[in-house]
C-alpha cells in the first residue's frame, strides 16, 4: 500500500471517526505522551498478569490515565486541532497551559476516591471515611470530576453522549416534578454527586471496571495486529477465498469485514480500512454507489461481534452474566461467521 492511500485512509478514519481528532503532539510534548501511553499499557499488564488492584484504586488509576491524556492530545474544539494558539493563549509545547491545568486536575480528582476511600485509606488515615455523607471538599471534587467526564466525552466523540448525560442528571435532580410514571422522590446534588463519585456504582462502576480489567488489553492487541500488517493479510485472504466468485467484491467485503473485525472490534475503522478496497471494486462491477456503501457499512458493524476481539459490550455481558469469556466468544461464532460464509459460498 503507497503512502498515498495510507494518507487517504488515515484522513477518512479521522474525518468519521471523531475519537481519531488527535491534536499534532510533537518533541518533549509527544514523547511525554507517548511514555504516558506505555505507562498505562505497562499498569494494565501488570494487573493482568498479577491480579487487579482495589476496585477504587484499579479504576481510578484508570481513568487518571485515559481522562487526563485526553486534555493533551484533543483540542477544545474540533477547529483548534491543527491551530496555531500562540496568539491567544501561552502554550508549552503546542498544548495550551489551561490544557496541562487540567491534565494535572484530573490525575488529582480521579485519584481522590482511592485515596480517602480505597486503597491508599490505609496510608493516608481514613479507613472509617463515612461514605454517606460528603464534605463541602467531597461535593466539590466529585462536582469536577462530573464536569471532567463530561468534558473529555464532549472532546474525544463529540456532543451527543454529553447531552445525553446531562437530561439524566437533571433527572435525577428533578424527577419529583415530574409528571408520572417518571416522577421520583429526587435527589440533592451533593447525594447525587456522592453516588456517581464515591459509590462503585457510578463513575467508578463495573463499565469502567470491566475496561481496565479486560477490554484494553484486547483493545492494545488488536491495535499491534493491525499495525504490524495482519489486517492486511486478512483482507488477502478474503480476496483468496471469495474473489473466485460471482459478486466477488461484495463477498470479498463481507468476509474481510469479519476477519479484520477480528482483531479490530471497531467498526468504524473496519468500514474505513476494507471499504476503501472493496467498495471501489463493487462499484466497478455495476453495483450502485449507495449499495456498495451499505455491503460495506453492514459488514464492519457485524465485524464488531466478531471474536476474540469484541466491542466493550460483550465484556459487559461477560460481568453481567457472570460468564467465562469462553461462552461468549462461543455464543458469538454463530452470529458473525454464519452470514459471511452464506454468502461467500452461495450461487448466484
Amino acid at each position: 500500500m503507497s503512502n498515498t492511500e495510507i494518507d487517504r485512509i488515515e484522513s477518512l478514519t479521522e474525518e468519521y471517526d471523531p475519537e481519531l481528532r488527535f491534536r499534532p503532539v510533537t518533541g518533549a510534548v509527544g514523547v511525554f505522551a507517548a511514555a504516558w501511553l506505555a505507562a498505562l499499557s505497562l499498569f494494565h499488564y501488570f494487573t493482568a498478569a498479577l491480579g487487579p488492584l482495589e476496585h477504587r484504586l484499579h479504576t481510578g488509576i484508570h481513568l487518571a490515565f485515559v481522562l487526563s491524556l485526553i486534555f493533551l492530545v484533543f483540542p477544545v474544539h474540533r477547529s483548534m486541532r491543527r491551530e496555531r494558539l500562540t496568539s491567544r493563549w501561552p502554550m508549552m509545547g503546542g498544548v495550551p497551559l489551561y490544557d496541562w491545568f487540567l491534565f494535572g486536575l484530573t490525575i488529582v480528582v480521579a485519584m481522590y476516591p482511592a485515596i480517602v476511600l480505597g486503597g491508599l485509606s490505609g496510608i493516608f488515615g481514613n479507613e472509617d471515611h463515612p461514605v454517606g455523607i460528603a464534605s463541602m471538599i467531597e461535593v466539590g471534587m466529585g462536582t469536577l470530576m462530573i464536569g471532567i467526564v463530561l468534558e473529555t466525552t464532549r472532546r474525544a466523540m463529540g456532543k451527543s453522549l454529553p447531552i445525553i448525560c446531562l437530561v439524566f442528571i437533571l433527572y435525577a435532580l428533578f424527577g419529583d416534578q415530574m409528571p408520572s410514571p417518571l416522577t421520583h422522590n429526587g435527589h440533592n446534588w451533593s447525594s447525587l454527586v456522592t453516588y456517581l463519585y464515591f459509590s462503585t456504582d457510578g463513575i467508578y462502576g463495573l463499565s469502567v471496571l470491566v475496561i481496565a480489567s479486560y477490554v484494553f488489553h484486547f483493545v492494545l492487541f488488536g491495535v499491534f495486529a493491525m499495525r504490524i500488517g495482519l489486517g492486511e493479510l486478512f483482507l488477502d485472504i478474503a480476496y483468496c477465498i471469495a474473489g473466485r466468485f460471482a459478486g466477488g467484491p461484495a463477498k470479498i467485503s463481507v468476509l474481510s469485514s469479519a476477519f479484520v473485525g477480528m482483531i479490530s472490534g471497531s467498526s468504524i475503522a473496519n468500514t474505513i480500512s476494507t471499504g476503501a478496497y472493496t467498495i471501489p471494486a463493487m462499484k466497478r462491477i455495476g453495483y450502485a454507489p449507495h449499495f456498495a456503501a451499505a455491503v460495506a457499512a453492514a459488514a464492519s458493524t457485524g465485524g464488531q461481534i466478531t471474536p476474540p476481539i469484541m466491542g466493550a459490550a460483550a465484556f459487559l455481558m461477560i460481568e453481567f452474566l457472570g460468564l467465562p469469556c469462553r461462552d461468549i466468544i462461543i455464543a458469538a461464532l454463530v452470529p458473525a461467521f454464519m452470514p459471511a460464509f452464506k454468502d461467500v459460498f452461495r450461487k448466484d
